[in-house]
């Protein structure tokens, strides 16, 4: 079954202060943005769709100067703003408002609670537990051109549609399975503000390639990135089109110290030596040099695991692969070989060791690494055994 369900189409203040008026008596609001970014660096808010027990409507942001009169609603603790993978329209809202809705709900994170797929997509999610097709056919469309077509607005209408009946669905079957607190304590970081707001100086982690790094390279990165992402906020323009990473990275290993360096630096063309090449000249000048013994956070660390450490590492995915069949859940949302790795190296800073992931799979780890439990084969049957 296709999708074909009613929406309106809002365009001005009164429309929308009817719209929240309409909505507030309602237990829950599902939300979704669309948007576009291929040219600046924040989201351009195109448009915004909310659902309710009252209706579904999709609120021109473009068309609407004022779009406080959405406040009352989103910032009303007794409703659950639902979504679908919140990330990128937690920062919309961020951005707009300087604050976050509460309380939310993330159906693609709720989902693997109950079997599914880590990071299913809304329409699969709706296929499966509503038996309704949705089309994808406008995934590729300038949300930031007017006037917006009819199949456009239903397309848009769509991700909003259904996403109710899947929160109450999935609500539903995971309170019935004593697991709402799991989901809620797993939802809980999407309300850290600096999600939408990272500080520049974090902006290195983000580059693929920071692991082959020493400590010297590595710092002088972290500088290099934080100018970057200073200068694209500044610009509102993507920080690739300034510099790409790649060219980072080699500007940290090699370091140059003339412009003639900086212009055999591979990657590097002339447009960017003349445009930032004297201030890249003295960033690379001023850039600290740590200590020898200066250690690098541990996301950046490249050392190979040992024969002993893979070893370890496939028994205790055993383990959790046990424990995730045992509660019917999705494995890779209990632990993923990087959380096992990090459990091994400091067991205690481990957040395998705390909230639901403690009790459901922490705590059998913890007692292996003690030499209290231990997994056993019987007919082809894993098992952990408790030494006492």
């Amino acid at each position: 079954m296709m999708s074909t369900a009613p929406y309106s189409y809002i365009d001005s203040v009164t429309a929308l202060q009817e719209v929240a008026d309409e909505f507030a008596d309602c237990d829950w609001i599902a939300v979704d943005t669309e948007f576009v970014r291929d040219r600046t660096y924040y989201p351009k808010f195109c448009l915004l769709q909310l659902a309710s027990c009252r209706g579904v409507a999709c609120i021109d942001t473009l068309a609407i100067e004022e779009l406080t009169p959405l406040d009352a609603l989103l910032d009303d603790e007794r409703m659950v703003k639902v979504f679908h993978a919140a990330r990128q329209d937690l920062e919309i809202l961020y951005r707009l408002r300087k604050r976050l809705p509460r309380p939310i709900f993330d159906t693609q994170v709720a989902a693997p609670f109950v079997g599914f797929p880590e990071q299913i997509g809304y329409a699969s999610l709706v296929a499966e537990l509503l038996h309704v097709r949705i089309e994808k056919m406008h995934t590729r469309t300038d949300w930031s051109a007017r006037p917006l077509g009819g199949a456009q607005l239903q397309y848009a209408a769509d991700d909003v549609i259904y996403l109710g009946l899947v929160y109450q669905t999935l609500r539903d079957q995971i309170t019935e399975l004593g697991r709402l607190d799991w989901v809620v304590e797993e939802i809980r970081h999407l309300e850290d503000p600096e999600l939408y707001d990272p500080p520049p100086e974090a902006a290195w982690l983000r580059i693929s390639g920071v692991a082959s790094l020493d400590a010297a390279q590595a710092s002088v990165l972290k500088v290099l990135a934080a100018w970057r992402e200073h200068l694209a906020r500044r610009q509102d323009c993507p920080r690739n089109w300034l510099i790409k990473d790649e060219l980072l990275l080699e500007l940290a290993k090699q370091r140059p110290k003339s412009m003639a360096d900086l212009k055999r630096v591979r990657g590097l063309d002339d447009r960017v030596a003349q445009r930032y090449g004297k201030a890249l000249l003295q960033i690379l000048h001023e850039a600290p040099v740590p200590s020898y013994a200066e250690a690098l956070p541990p996301r950046t660390r490249a050392t190979p695991d040992t024969p002993g450490q893979e070893a370890l590492l496939d028994i205790f995915t055993a383990v959790v692969r046990l424990r995730a069949a045992e509660h019917s859940i999705n494995p890779a949302i209990l632990a993923s070989r990087r959380d096992l790795r990090a459990f091994i190296e400091s067991p205690m800073d481990s957040p395998l060791l705390q909230g639901w992931r403690k009790a459901l799979v922490g705590d059998d780890l913890f007692a292996m690494i003690a030499g209290r439990k231990s997994l056993t084969v019987t007919q082809d049957r894993i098992s952990l055994i408790d030494h006492g």
